[in-house]
């Protein structure tokens, strides 16, 4: 599952908008856009900081890649 795939899954599941999910990881509603869209790869500050988020919410994205 692409980093793209993971940030919409994850977002879906929680049911937050585009917008909700970036307030929660206090970056840009653009910046979701376009991880969601691949339009930009994230750092790897931004990854382990959506890891760290998928963690606190109990979403093992792990488990998303053996899938």
């Amino acid at each position: 599952m692409t980093f793209a795939e993971q940030v919409k899954y994850v977002r879906q599941k929680l049911h937050f908008s585009q917008k909700h999910l970036a307030e929660a990881l206090n970056v840009s509603f653009a910046t979701i856009n376009r991880w969601e869209n691949s339009k930009v790869i994230p750092s790897n500050l931004a990854q382990k900081s959506f890891n760290d988020f998928c963690e606190n919410n109990f979403i093992d994205l792990k488990k998303l890649e053996d899938s």
